[in-house]
């Protein structure tokens, strides 16, 4: 980026640039390659879902619980109960509606601070 781009953003009050901000939109704030599991809003309520992530926080760890409270809704408590019952810090976001226009986004997921490149990370 050259320096006039970069005064242009700061102008427009963009301040710093995103690395792919798309991809954060969608991964709740954090890169693909981060996310160790996630869990989309049709899969909230499913108990075996439920369960699968539990043991998924057990065998993790690292990393912490991003919620999208809109998202998640009614379910927002559960999954702050399974991130306390593991130990796992968590982050209740609320101003994440650029990725509400998705079919069925990701509304909870354990994202690690540095890149785990895991392939499948959708439970189910």
């Amino acid at each position: 980026m050259n320096l006039n781009e970069r005064l242009q953003q700061e102008q427009l009050g963009n301040g710093t640039p995103k690395i792919n901000p798309d991809e954060q939109s969608c991964y709740l704030g954090t890169f693909r390659e981060r996310v160790i599991v996630a869990v989309k809003v049709s899969q909230l309520g499913n108990s075996d879902i439920q369960s699968a992530f539990a043991a998924s926080l057990k065998s993790h760890s690292i990393g912490k619980v991003l919620i999208d409270q809109n998202l998640a809704a009614n379910y927002f408590t559960t999954y702050v109960g399974l991130a306390t019952q593991s130990k796992h810090p968590f982050t209740l976001l609320s101003d994440t509606t650029k990725h509400h226009h998705q079919d069925d986004p990701i509304a909870v997921l354990l994202a690690a601070n540095t890149a785990v490149n895991v392939d499948n990370i959708y439970l189910g």
